[in-house]
């Protein structure tokens, strides 16, 4: 990256040629980058210029198309969207407008703005539907993507032109080889570069640098950084979809739909988020005055994946008619010829055949190998096949087994004693194909019943520890707020009655303490909700450490925390509301170099015998703390 910006970056600079935004457009960019700049000034100066001003109102309504109102002026786009997400979005209008043709006829302008701006517009409902960044910034970060491709053709148009030209048909990896072989960079790594020097966050940066190849990316699988690039990747796929011919269509869409799922995007959400960028592309058409393009239904487009891709071949046993249950057979046979017909047999319908010459072979492999059904000749050396299923029964693991014996003997005496032993069948020698297969389709039945026994006792048994667990957590998820991890409102309502409670029965004191971070909209409105997330999360984390092992620190909701303080009077809870308070205004969060400085305001309100009711007691705590904020914050006010 540095060996980017230092070299390639700065010769592409010196060119004059680089794609950068011009006029009005630069200026905004420039004084949006201001730590200073007020709202007014920006609205002032992006209002200079009618044909801008436009854009950005209309562009501002299609990426909020769900809001409350409609953006009609410059300052409603400016306090919706944000001075950053609106020097982002007027870069990539300033750059649509200004380079959407040029000298390079190899490569497609046309093309390459239209899968930009459709990359956009998907990474914008992808990141909604996932919650995971701003999607405003989401869009320009999709619609700038490849602006290092861009840079490339721009400066030098007739070797750009030329490089097209050798890789046609190519993959990207070769694209981006030849562009490091000539220009010292490819041009993702560029991108990276130039969203750098544009003062693009360093989240957004790496995603440009990786989202084409996002298998190349060094990102925790499952991570927050992972799921942006993986939805960014997927948008890309989905620009690629919309923009395929018919002939290519189908393995994109298999691919697609692979990506869809590994970042968890079902086909359902996938064919709403499609349609939605259909929708929206109709605005930009008309916003950016580019010409007309019909996208499919996104279910049509989902439909239309190659047969080779979609087809899956599931191989046919022999007798694929019946219900040939496929087992583990174990054959234990002295006879090599008898041995030879039974494994030929079984292998006929479909089943793995293991073979043994006696029973102590057959017990071994019976231990290791687990077979589902064993077929011993009545007569195998060292240990017989009666003698091998009585060992058999009295093995714990093994005593399931289907056990069929084999015997060349009719007498009555011989087939009891087998049965004694434990078989489930025997069969008299010579056998007969057909009665074979019967009572082959016999065993099949019981074999299959008792496996979906074993299994439904393991799901039984797996189920009931999940559901255990899931109820634990879902428990404690309901008493627990997600963000800074303390109890919640429910838990502190619970909790407050079993102290007021045990106040009335064994004479204990109770007070309780409302505390409301002070300014916390101007936090949101100045840095983000992100911002005010992290200041949630920190000023828990203090109320957390500070108070009293006993006391039970809660969030009540938005930015206000209740404290039950258990045996503690008036004066204790004050004192220990002034040690949070003191200890939350020594917190000082940084963002981007500038210090953000940490108030509370604390009302407290203690039990007392004329307090006739918890909700009482908490409107007591909550006009205190009300009178704290109106006394001019950070500040610890008690009842009188």
């Amino acid at each position: 990256m540095e060996v980017v910006e230092n070299s390639i970056l700065a010769q592409l600079r010196k060119s004059g040629r680089l794609p950068t935004p011009k006029g009005v457009a630069l200026e905004v960019i420039n004084l949006t980058q201001r730590e200073n700049a007020s709202n007014h000034d920006i609205v002032r100066l992006i209002s200079a210029d009618p044909a801008l001003s436009a854009r950005v109102i209309s562009a501002a309504n299609v990426l909020l198309a769900n809001s409350s109102r409609p953006i009609v002026t410059i300052t409603d786009a400016v306090t919706v969207l944000g001075a950053r997400a609106l020097r982002q979005l007027v870069l990539g209008i300033a750059l649509i407008a200004d380079y959407r043709h040029g000298p390079c006829k190899q490569f497609d302008y046309q093309y390459f703005w239209t899968h930009s701006l459709l990359t956009g517009i998907a990474a914008r409902h992808l990141a909604a539907h996932a919650r995971l960044a701003a999607a405003e910034e989401v869009f320009v970060l999709g619609l700038l993507g490849n602006i290092g491709q861009l840079a490339l053709v721009t400066v030098h148009p007739k070797e750009y032109g030329a490089l097209l030209g050798q890789i046609k048909g190519k993959a990207l990896k070769e694209l981006y080889r030849h562009e490091h072989d000539q220009f010292g960079c490819d041009h993702a790594e560029l991108s990276e570069a130039m969203l750098a020097d544009m003062h693009f966050p360093k989240i957004y940066q790496v995603m440009v640098r990786n989202f084409m190849q996002p298998e190349a990316a060094k990102v925790t699988e499952g991570s927050r950084d992972w799921q942006l690039l993986h939805l960014l990747h997927l948008a890309s796929l989905i620009a690629d979809v919309c923009l395929a011919g018919q002939a290519e269509r189908g393995k994109l869409v298999a691919t697609l739909r692979l990506q869809a799922a590994r970042v968890a995007v079902e086909a359902g959400d996938l064919i709403e988020i499609g349609d939605a960028c259909a929708r929206d592309w109709l605005g930009w058409l008309a916003l950016m005055n580019m010409g007309a393009m019909h996208i499919p239904s996104f279910a049509e487009l989902l439909n239309q994946s190659n047969a080779a891709d979609t087809a899956i071949e599931v191989p046919q046993w022999p007798y694929a008619n019946q219900d040939n249950y496929k087992m583990r057979v174990l054959v234990v046979e002295h006879d090599r010829s008898m041995l030879v017909l039974l494994e030929s047999m079984l292998k006929a319908a479909g089943h793995d055949v293991m073979t043994a010459r006696d029973g102590v072979e057959a017990m071994s492999l019976a231990e290791l190998q687990h077979p589902q059904l064993v077929i011993s000749d009545c007569l195998t050396p060292q240990m017989d096949g009666i003698a091998l299923c009585r060992k058999l029964r009295e093995s714990y693991d093994q005593r399931n087994m289907y056990v069929i014996i084999l015997t060349a003997q009719k007498s009555v005496d011989r087939l009891v004693e087998a049965f004694e032993a434990g078989a489930d069948d025997c069969m008299v020698k010579p056998l007969t194909q057909k009665i074979f297969f019967a009572r082959l389709r016999a065993a099949q039945r019981v074999v299959r019943l008792q496996e979906e026994l074993a299994f439904d006792r393991e799901q039984m048994l797996r189920f009931s520890k999940e559901l255990a667990a899931s109820n634990e957590r879902l428990l404690r998820l309901a008493l627990t707020d997600a963000l800074t991890e303390l109890p919640n409102r429910r838990f502190a309502m619970e909790r407050i009655e079993q102290e007021w409670a045990l106040t009335k029965r064994g004479g204990r004191t109770l007070s309780c303490m409302m505390v409301d971070i002070d300014h916390f909209k101007s936090i949101n409105d100045k840095f983000g909700h992100q911002i005010g997330d992290e200041a949630l999360k920190a000023v828990a984390s203090i109320l957390r450490q500070s108070a009293r092992t006993q006391d039970v620190v809660c969030r009540y909701g938005g930015e206000e925390f209740l404290i039950i303080c258990p045996d503690a009077d008036l004066d204790a809870a004050y004192q220990g509301a002034e040690r949070l308070r003191l200890n939350v205004a020594a917190l000082s969060l940084k963002n981007q170099g500038i210090n953000i400085k940490l108030t509370i305001s604390i009302g407290v309100a203690e039990k007392k015998d004329s307090t006739a009711s918890i909700d009482d007691l908490l409107n007591h705590a909550d006009e205190c703390l009300y009178a704290a904020k109106g006394g001019g914050r950070n500040r610890t006010v008690i009842e009188k």
